[in-house]
């Protein structure tokens, strides 16, 4: 844990920034949210190792997914240790490519939902 750790804090936001298209926002609930909409309005975690940039863009993302007007919060600890304290109903948990979306494992009493960072075309179902 204390290696993943690690590795996540030497991860540079700029490069994360420049492919912001291709990733998806892991974002963890708690087991009473049953959709991403739920969300709309409340405040979710986030590490503060993501820049402004994508905070912005997980926040565009999130009212695409049906969570307009979603507060995204940094704080001291990380974001999934506020969600499991109870601090906030949901935390991004990282921002991860499609494939790394996809094999993400599910929680043992929370929800995961995958919000893709990049406008999907119309014809796509969700």
């Amino acid at each position: 844990m204390a290696a993943a750790s690690a590795v996540a804090e030497r991860m540079s936001p700029p490069s994360l920034d420049a492919s912001l298209d291709a990733l998806v926002a892991i974002l963890v609930a708690g087991p009473d949210v049953k959709s991403v909409s739920e969300l709309a309005g409340k405040t979710i975690a986030i590490d503060d190792r993501y820049s402004e940039q994508s905070i912005s863009r997980v926040r565009t993302a999130m009212g695409a997914a049906g969570a307009p007007e979603v507060q995204l919060s940094k704080g001291q600890t990380t974001a999934i240790s506020r969600l499991v304290g109870k601090e906030v109903p949901a935390a991004v948990v990282g921002l991860v490519s499609a494939s790394a979306a996809e094999s993400f494992p599910e929680l043992a009493r929370l929800r995961t939902f995958r919000v893709p960072l990049s406008p999907r075309s119309p014809n796509k179902q969700p």
